[in-house]
């Protein structure tokens, strides 16, 4: 574990159990890694408390006197939409897991907690490679800068020529694809990259156009993992990568809801 990173320092972290020694130890690791840290004993101190002050990740005991910290999380979501919420517990709730991390929690991790495991979920390095095949050059433009910005490394393919050229010699870890691109439509093209490298994620860009709509439909049928619309929600998007990414460290591969 490495010391304190000034980078860090900006980074606001809430733990939230009703175990006085897990919230002291978590707090005194957390900072010992440079973060500023605030503790709640239960739920409903949290949700009070997220509604004064912003933070950046809660680490939510599940299992606590009053609202448990699956209630605690939907509160606070609802107001919060941003906050990057890891669910923790001592029991094994399969059901419970698989509907936090439907709804937007980006771990559910078991205790007793790997240390290891929680402080990279929270410090999560964005070195996630993004391919993004968009003819269209605002489209490409917007999502690439906010990528980017987002500390992501991005490439921009504006054909599929280019496309596949492009991973046959690059391993991208997602890639976002234009169901409406000349030469070779999305389903086409997804299915030619999906032999190629079968393990990337591919979220399907789709414009209102039913066509097109149909053929981003049938690519998620064929696997791909979900739809993003335009004109395109930067914030929807950001918040999912950040929910693929964190939920490959909690074994979680299942795609999202249609």
């Amino acid at each position: 574990m490495s010391k304190k990173d000034d980078s860090k320092k900006s980074e606001k972290i809430l733990i939230v159990d009703d175990e006085e020694n897990m919230r002291r130890t978590l707090a005194d690791i957390l900072i010992d890694e440079g973060y500023s840290v605030s503790t709640a004993a239960t739920g409903e101190e949290a949700v009070e408390l997220c509604s004064k002050v912003p933070h950046d990740t809660i680490l939510m005991d599940v299992r606590m006197p009053g609202i448990d910290g699956v209630e605690a999380f939907r509160q606070i979501r609802r107001h919060k939409e941003g906050v990057r919420v890891i669910l923790m517990s001592a029991y094994s709730i399969d059901a419970l897991r698989e509907a936090a991390l439907d709804e937007g929690a980006i771990a559910f991790l078991s205790k007793p907690l790997d240390l290891e495991k929680v402080i990279s979920l929270i410090g999560e390095v964005k070195d996630t490679t993004i391919l993004v095949v968009e003819d269209d050059e605002h489209t490409a433009d917007l999502l690439g800068a906010n990528l980017k910005e987002q500390g992501y490394r991005v490439t921009i393919a504006k054909s599929s020529h280019d496309a596949l050229e492009l991973v046959e010699q690059i391993r991208f870890d997602l890639i976002f694809l234009d169901a409406n691109l000349p030469s070779m439509n999305g389903l086409e093209l997804y299915l030619a990259i999906k032999k190629v490298t079968p393990t990337a994620v591919a979220i399907m860009i789709s414009g209102m156009e039913k066509e097109f709509e149909e053929i981003a439909k049938e690519a998620v049928r064929r696997n791909a993992y979900t739809i993003v619309r335009k004109p395109l929600d930067i914030d929807h998007i950001l918040g999912m990568l950040q929910r693929i990414t964190s939920k490959r460290i909690s074994g979680d591969n299942r795609k999202p809801p249609p």
